[in-house]
């Protein structure tokens, strides 16, 4: 029987809104038919009727196709609406599945339904009003207490319908009588602020009552008014002065009524207890300064003061609803009191991770409970804390000396796996800490375990880095004061994320802060969101190689995975204006021009690359995708086909002399080897080249951030797999083991974070949470595990399985959901036998293609005369002997 999985609208399990488009309805497959071969879709507003095929809203019909998914192309919905819908499926045999149970999408709201204000407190306070009480603890940081709202008002009945619309310049929690709504945290995310801020949506209709209710919000600095970045000269008011605050409550009535709260002039404001709450700086919170109710009807306000209802400078941004899954806390671990040094009491948590601590403490009034947040630990026990750089990461509690107390913050995170704690005023005082790990809570989605721990270990640490550099836009650190969206991290680690996670969503939105910062010239930035405009940076920071390209390749890559074309229609105009403003400076085919901010091959160890070849290499790569991305959206591809054979013909003219490349490293002939820039004579030369260099560093990496994705892919397809498992594998430095060797549960920045000999490198910049290096992770699943999409049919319709067999490694088991359904792969190598096992969901083949080395292979119990093969969906097993 064919079953239904995983419903999802805009590639979220619950959008909460359409942004102007109509709604795009996926769904996995699951149960032991062959394939889909025809859907119905039903929308609707009551549940039960979507439940039995009847959608008031819309109806698709039965469609005959085997691709789970279609778009809405009826009337538009409406706006403010919830909209239930679900899916019946037919197999190939017809039988029918029935409905899927269904699931729900909100509308939002469109701009001209918006009837709030933004709302925050007054810079100058107007005649006759007190002056609101300051900072009443030592703020070295100059840093602003958190503003406090508030709403009362008085409803004649309950509501039958209650949606909140909801968003903030800066961050924001949000109640109702007293109840936090939703588990979101670090909302409504990061965006250019001065273009646009995504809000969130909420079913409140059980929290709204007749009678008295309060509408409450605390809002923080955040990414928009707080400390980001290394700008010292402008530490914090990057976007604005103040944070703001926007809601519209929508109330449907029994009669039909429609009425709204909003927010307005009528709202007021206070500073409680948050006396300031920063991201670089920490959070301070005197408990003694708690303000019981403040959020609830009855409290006494007369000491509050009014809001200022205004428009935004330069201009109000546009609204948007959340395009991705929000931020929540996602895992704890308990802090372990490790020894106490210099006064601080010493805790491990046992994982790096971005979040924050909470604290439970008892202890008198007024005790103060100091904490600092480390990555790693000096040899002499204490907290390192110089690769912070001027990210204080101190969090400040003041006990209000009333039985146990449990602290944490609300708009501040950092990268730690170690924790410092102080206690001020209190000789007898207690205290439990353990770290909440946040993040942007995209679904994970892989599952892979091996027969060795070096790789076991290896995967977690990719993970990690992901979960804490994921959390609104893909960051290059969460612990210094930088956690920018650096493009060229994130387009190497790509692959390796969609496998970890469904990023689908992800990069949904975070293109738009791509194309936000693009500017009219058609330079993509560097980072996204762009660094905020201001005196000392007049303009978004353009693109470096590798990194104003990672749109381009982004997008191929989110085709390829989610066989989603909507993406690549949307942004294939602002590809194109990258591509023009390359090629313009550029008339003779080598990348010399307009490289910007050239990195190179970043943070390479070993000889240095030749940044302009780099440059130039990734220009044939760009041009490669641009001619599949102008097949897969029907456009004309000739134009990117011939600039393809002029880039390689002048790469080649450029770089190739006396039958090796000019700059004689390993990022050049990896990224020549892999993007097929050479003529098929030259790169047997090439890769006879490259190992040699390999040979020359005894097997130990050489390459930087650019270099090191390709490293296990064309190691393995140009000189053997074996020789890219022995660079897994290798644990001294340079190599992914040496850092595991020494205590890493995160990917580093730097191969020489720290070494024995030099101990930490440079503090200016040295991150023990950076997940580029991690980008093996794709190798790993696609070559190890062997799945891998196909590029024949994207979307994971069909499976390219090449796995590698190694008795070193022992076994793999692997399971990913793909967009289409779950794909396993399970092998073990016992001596010279081995098995394999294939599960391929419905509707998903797979061309398979076993390793050179394998014999006597029987295929679901058939001798296979070969090693190629192609195998329908089901269970696949494969026998096979590995030889000497």
């Amino acid at each position: 029987m064919l079953k239904p999985l995983r419903l999802r609208v805009a590639a979220l399990d619950e959008a909460a809104g359409l942004n102007g488009e109509m709604p795009r309805f996926s769904w996995g497959l699951g149960g032991d038919a062959r394939e889909q071969r025809a859907f119905r879709v039903v929308a609707g507003s009551d549940p039960l009727s979507v439940a039995k095929g009847k959608g008031d809203l819309w109806d698709s019909g039965r469609r005959e196709e085997r691709w789970p998914g279609v778009a809405w192309d009826g009337p538009p919905p409406a706006s403010d609406l919830s909209v239930w819908w679900s899916v019946q499926l037919w197999d190939e045999a017809g039988e029918t599945t029935g409905f899927a149970p269904p699931v729900r999408f909100f509308t939002g709201l469109r701009a001209e339904d918006w009837q709030a204000e933004w709302i925050a407190r007054y810079f100058v306070l107007p005649a006759g009003r007190d002056v609101p009480q300051g900072n009443r603890y030592d703020n070295r940081f100059q840093a602003r207490p958190a503003d406090y709202l508030r709403r009362a008002v008085r409803l004649g009945e309950k509501p039958v319908r209650a949606f909140a619309y909801v968003t903030a310049l800066g961050l924001y929690e949000f109640s109702i009588n007293g109840a936090r709504v939703g588990d979101h945290v670090m909302a409504p995310g990061w965006t250019d602020y001065h273009t646009r801020v995504e809000y969130q949506t909420f079913d409140v209709t059980g929290m709204i009552e007749g009678g008295e209710n309060v509408i409450g919000a605390i809002l923080g600095e955040g990414w928009y008014s707080g400390r980001i970045g290394h700008n010292q000269r402008r530490a914090g008011n990057h976007y604005g002065g103040r944070p703001a605050f926007k809601c519209q409550i929508q109330l449907e009535y029994a009669d039909g009524r429609i009425e709204r709260i909003v927010s307005d002039g009528n709202w007021q404001t206070a500073q409680g207890p948050i006396l300031y709450s920063d991201f670089l700086a920490g959070e301070a919170y005197d408990a003694r300064l708690e303000m019981d109710g403040w959020d609830r009807p009855g409290f006494d306000t007369s000491t509050w003061q009014p809001v200022e209802a205004f428009i935004p400078e330069p201009g109000a941004p546009l609204l948007d609803a959340q395009r991705v899954q929000p931020a929540r806390e996602v895992a704890r671990f308990a802090g372990r009191f490790l020894h106490e040094k210099d006064g601080m009491r010493i805790y491990d948590f046992s994982q790096n991770l971005a979040g924050f601590a909470e604290l439970k403490v008892k202890a008198p009034a007024g005790t103060v409970f100091r904490l600092r947040f480390a990555e790693r630990l000096q040899d002499d026990g204490a907290l390192y804390l110089d690769n912070m750089r001027y990210a204080v990461n101190e969090d400040i509690y003041i006990a209000k000396g009333v039985g146990e107390e449990v602290f944490k913050p609300r708009f501040t995170f950092r990268g730690f796996q170690y924790a410092g704690l102080t206690v001020e005023g209190a000789a007898e005082s207690t205290a439990e800490l353990t770290a909440i790990a946040i993040q942007t809570d995209t679904p994970v989605r892989g599952e892979i375990e091996t027969g060795h721990p070096l790789v076991n270990q290896l995967l977690s640490n990719i993970l990690w880095g992901q979960r804490g550099n994921f959390l609104s836009v893909p960051t290059d650190c969460p612990q210094r004061d930088e956690r920018y969206g650096w493009s060229a991290d994130a387009q190497v680690f790509w692959r390796t994320a969609g496998y970890n996670m469904d990023v689908e969503a992800f990069l949904s939105k975070w293109m738009e802060d791509l194309i936000d910062g693009q500017s009219g010239e058609g330079a993509f930035p560097d980072v996204a969101p762009t660094k905020p405009l201001n005196p000392y940076r007049l303009t978004p920071q353009p693109g470096a190689p590798g990194w104003g390209d990672a749109p381009v390749i982004m997008a191929w890559h989110h085709f390829m995975r989610y066989g989603d074309r909507a993406l690549l229609v949307r942004v294939y105009d602002r590809l194109v204006a990258w591509m023009d403003y390359i090629e313009a400076a550029n008339p003779d085919g080598l990348r010399v021009n307009r490289n910007n901010n050239n990195y190179g091959d970043w943070l390479n160890v070993g000889p240095k690359t030749d940044p302009f070849l780099v440059a130039s290499a990734y220009w044939v790569h760009l041009a490669d995708l641009m001619e599949k991305i102008a097949g897969a959206t029907g456009r004309d591809r000739r134009r990117w086909q011939a600039l393809g054979r002029k880039l390689r013909k002048a790469f080649v003219a450029a770089y190739w002399n006396d039958g090796k490349l000019t700059s004689d490293t390993q990022t050049a002939y990896l990224l020549a080897l892999d993007f097929a820039i050479l003529p098929q004579a030259m790169r047997k030369q090439a890769a006879t080249r490259l190992e040699a260099l390999f040979g020359a560093a005894d097997w130990h990496l050489q390459t930087g951030f650019l270099g090191v994705r390709h490293v296990c892919p064309v190691v393995a397809d140009h000189i053997g797999p074996a020789r890219a498992i022995d660079l897994l594998l290798k644990d001294t430095y340079p190599s992914w083991g040496f850092s595991i060797r020494h205590g890493a549960t995160t990917i580093w920045e730097r191969w020489d974070g720290w070494t024995p000999g030099g101990g930490f490198q440079s503090p200016n910049m040295n991150s023990f949470n950076h997940y580029a290096y991690g980008a093996v992770g794709e190798w790993i699943w696609s070559r190890l595990a062997g799945i891998d999409w196909n590029e024949a049919e994207p979307g994971y319709r069909a499976v390219l399985a090449r796995p590698v067999f190694d008795r070193r490694i022992g076994h793999v088991a692997a399971r990913y959901e793909a967009r289409t359904g779950v794909i396993e792969s399970n092998w073990r190598v016992n001596g010279d036998e081995g098995e394999w096992q294939l599960v391929l969901p419905p509707s998903v083949s797979a061309d398979v293609e076993l390793p050179e080395g394998v014999r006597d292979v029987v295929v679901d119990g058939a001798p296979l005369d070969g090693r190629r093969t192609r195998l329908a969906p089901g269970t696949h097993r494969v026998r096979f002997t590995l030889s000497a």
